[in-house]
């Protein structure tokens, strides 16, 4: 699909949603200018991440979003997780007792707090953000 073919769809969502641009911006977190810019063809396809902000507030399936933004062609995503989620499940296996293993590589206490810091500098919490 193209930018503004997609543009397109999404602002029909909205509307049919009675919402402003600013309302989805608050009720998504994806920001009012980008929405604005998405709908007038002048950003390319949003991130599958920015796809699942976008789904509840615009009262679309995720995988629909995801079949028109091109991103699927009739296969269902199952994990329709966010980043930050998958990154908090995977802090809290980081932080258990349960021996982890990579390609057969045990994970010592080195390696864990390696990808420790690694999701923290990716996905900083929101407080900390810069």
């Amino acid at each position: 699909m193209e930018p503004v073919d997609f543009g397109l769809y999404l602002k029909k969502k909205r509307k049919e949603r009675k919402l402003t641009v600013r309302q989805l911006d608050l009720k998504s977190g994806v920001s009012h200018s980008y929405i604005s810019q998405m709908e007038n063809g002048a950003r390319g396809i949003p991130s599958p991440e920015i796809l699942q902000k976008l789904s509840g507030p615009l009262g679309v399936d995720y995988n629909e979003l995801m079949k028109e933004a091109g991103y699927i062609n009739g296969v269902e995503v199952k994990n329709t997780k966010t980043a930050e989620e998958i990154s908090n499940e995977i802090m809290k296996l980081l932080n258990s007792n349960h021996a982890l293993t990579v390609n057969d590589h045990v994970l010592t206490e080195d390696d864990r707090n390696t990808l420790r810091g690694m999701l923290d500098r990716m996905f900083p919490k929101k407080d900390e953000a810069p």
